[in-house]
């Protein structure tokens, strides 16, 4: 039998972009994946513009906001990297005016408060253009909105120098979302100027951002501190700027030498970093690494993650077998990094140097089969991330087997991931039915397809799919594949037709190798925490939820798990802290070579580890994951010879911390389709052996 040598290149399945932050004067943290495209925010100091009031009495006075002399700051609790600290950051993007009538204090006005959230600026450039992407999404929603509704303790009369103590009560927006905030503030008068401190505390749960959860490494309070330092002048006698310069970085050099950038750190970022974040990569829209400069400019965030081991993504432990593909540095590259990065970042190469990502070689796929949605689906930005299904088929009129495949999104902007699913003659009606159903091409998705089995899994970035030389995937007449496209429409909604390419395989079809994709199912019921309480910690409660979003049955398959692996929820019952797991042992479905191994959880997920033939001695961990990663999941694949007989056991093992995603309302988790639901699901693709 020869070796059956690699599945190609790994190909991840993100089922939802990992969401982290903000609001305003919130923190963004360190999460370099996303699949949501957005061009680059280029930042302008520019001072927003607010409405100007007037005054309608010889008694009052306008002062207006000098964004030159003023400033609004934010602070956070956070936790990143193991290191406790206070994330601070500020902007002087603000106007507004203010009406003082000094004969009668309690007819002044405070007008609309402007602040520019894209010139928001912290010590870490790197969060800072996190915080202008999705987070804020900034370059849809720039500027955030403070309207006064109420004054409390307005003096009788003003007397010029008097600090006086106020209320202010009002509405602050954020993107869309709207919610009461008060200000506890001080006010002082002094000739043709108005000086005005303000603080108050905001939830990031209350603007849906937070509190922040990043798998173990970043995680951060949930209650914001605003600080308003403003300085308003007259109207009337001062002009105020309308241009405000660019915040300058401190730059901290830690002692030592420190690496040279050309001779240690320029081949770390050619070869591990910049084919994500090139002008195209699936990063860019976090981080644009094209020159030299661009890694300067954020040398302190590439400490921390570098550092960290969280960049390059690479989540297997060392306990399972080798696997092929591993993206971590080596110690020594980590140690340089970090030195360049603590020495300040210097430069001995021009700023404008390109960072060229190091060439690797490419499957190629020949377009034997084209299979291309049958007409374009133009969605609409009122439904931010849509699941459609679409029958997309090869007309095939015999027996098929395809080595390779490639899908070619259309609209990358939008196409945030897309599964497929083969299905037979014997579906085709059935899924007529349901596209009949929807108006518009395909129908609405957001659970099971209607198909099986999945064979592709694609997410933005992903190379073409080859399967090992004399291996392939079998397609019988009659046959379609169903696919299921999320798209993310929260920045713009165009028409898509994205379309699937296969390549036949070469030789005689008699000696192929078939390649199988086999499932295996585990229990997922975590309990709500003594903590915690409501009327959907009942499971009963959680079941009609869930019957009424994805149907009656998919109530129960939470029942049917724990049939399957012979467990009860009188086990789960006492996992009770916010921590719950869950082991299932069941018999091979599909003997043969080892190709890959896939662990699917949701964003609560915090463990898994698939084991082969646990509890003897030819014991084997196919893949254990210490820090579960929702934004990188992937097919592992065997460096070595692995062969799966029959009445061999997989024992696959998750753990979920409830922590990690904390919910508005307490609620019982169980299996279910839903992000906010939980899994424990595993691929495993063999090829028979003949």
């Amino acid at each position: 039998m020869r070796r059956i040598s690699e599945v190609g290149r790994a190909h991840p399945v993100v089922v939802g972009a990992l969401a982290l932050l903000t609001m305003f004067g919130g923190i963004a943290v360190w999460v370099y994946w996303t699949q949501v495209r957005v061009e680059h925010v280029e930042v302008s100091f520019a001072v927003p513009t607010a409405a100007q009031l007037t005054a309608t009495d010889p008694s009052q006075t306008v002062y207006r906001i000098d964004a030159s002399r003023s400033g609004i700051t934010y602070e956070v609790d956070e936790h990143v990297a193991g290191v406790d600290q206070v994330a601070k950051g500020s902007t002087q993007g603000v106007a507004g005016d203010i009406v003082i009538d000094s004969a009668d204090p309690s007819a002044s006005q405070v007008g609309e408060i402007v602040v520019n959230v894209q010139q928001l600026t912290s010590d870490q450039a790197l969060r800072d253009q996190r915080l202008q992407h999705d987070f804020l999404e900034s370059a849809v929603h720039p500027l955030a909105y403070f309207r006064t509704t109420a004054v409390d303790g307005l003096p009788a009369g003003v007397v010029e120098g008097t600090a006086y103590p106020l209320t202010l009560a009002g509405d602050l927006t954020v993107k869309d979302i709207t919610a009461p905030t008060t200000l506890d503030a001080t006010a002082t008068l002094a000739g043709d100027e108005l000086s005005i401190q303000a603080t108050t505390e905001v939830l990031l749960s209350t603007f849906e951002a937070g509190p922040i959860r990043l798998l173990g490494f970043v995680s951060t309070g949930d209650e914001v501190r605003l600080t308003f330092d403003l300085v308003a002048v007259d109207a009337a006698s001062q002009e105020v700027p309308t241009l405000i310069e660019a915040p300058a970085r401190d730059v901290v050099t830690v002692g030592g030498p420190a690496p040279a950038f050309s001779q240690a750190v320029q081949s770390v970022l050619e070869q591990s970093c910049a084919s994500c974040h090139e002008a195209e990569g699936v990063g860019s829209s976090v981080w644009k690494l094209e020159t030299a400069e661009d890694a300067a400019e954020i040398a302190g965030g590439l400490e921390l993650v570098v550092g960290s081991g969280y960049m390059p993504p690479w989540h297997a432990t060392d306990v399972g077998i080798p696997l092929r593909h591993d993206l971590r540095l080596s110690q020594e590259q980590i140690d340089d990094v970090v030195a360049w990065a603590r020495g300040g970042g210097q430069l001995d190469v021009e700023p404008t140097t390109p960072i060229v990502a190091t060439e690797r070689p490419l499957p190629t796929i020949r377009d034997d089969v084209e299979v291309v949605m049958s007409e374009p689906y133009d969605g609409s930005e009122e439904v931010s991330n849509d699941y459609r299904c679409f029958v997309l088929d090869p007309k095939l009129t015999e027996t098929s087997w395809f080595q390779a495949y490639d899908f070619r999104p259309d609209q990358i902007q939008i196409v945030h991931h897309a599964t497929a699913f083969r299905g037979t003659k014997d579906d085709v009606a059935e899924l007529a039915a349901k596209d009949a159903a929807d108006p518009g091409p395909g129908w609405s998705c957001t659970t099971t397809t209607g198909a099986g089995p999945q064979f592709l899994a694609w997410t933005p970035g992903q190379d073409p799919t080859r399967f090992p030389e004399g291996t392939a995937m079998r397609f019988d007449a009659g046959d379609v594949v169903v696919v299921q496209m999320h798209y993310h429409l929260s920045h713009t909604a165009v028409a898509d037709q994205s379309k699937l390419v296969l390549e036949r395989a070469d030789g005689d079809e008699s000696t192929l190798d078939e390649v199988k994709f086999s499932v295996y199912l585990g229990p997922a019921e975590i309990p709500c925490s003594t903590q915690e309480s409501g009327p959907l910690c009942d499971r009963a409660a959680v079941q009609q939820e869930i019957a009424r979003d994805y149907g009656p049955a998919s109530a129960f398959i939470g029942d049917a798990m724990m049939m399957m692996c012979g467990t009860t929820l009188e086990d789960y019952a006492g996992m009770t802290s916010g921590v719950a797991s869950s082991t299932c042992d069941r018999r091979v479905v599909s003997p043969g070579e080892l190709l890959a191994v896939f662990g699917h959880m949701h964003e609560r997920g915090a463990t898994y580890r698939l084991t082969l033939n646990p509890d003897t001695p030819d014991e084997k961990v196919l893949l254990d994951i210490a820090n579960w990663d929702f934004a990188w999941q992937r097919n592992y694949i065997p460096a070595e010879e692995i062969v799966l007989v029959r009445g061999d056991v997989l024992r696959f093992e998750c753990s979920w911390d409830r922590d990690r995603k904390p919910q508005v309302e307490p609620r019982y988790i169980t299996w279910a389709e839903g992000t906010e639901d939980e899994m424990c699901y595993t691929t495993v693709t063999t090829a028979d052996r003949r």
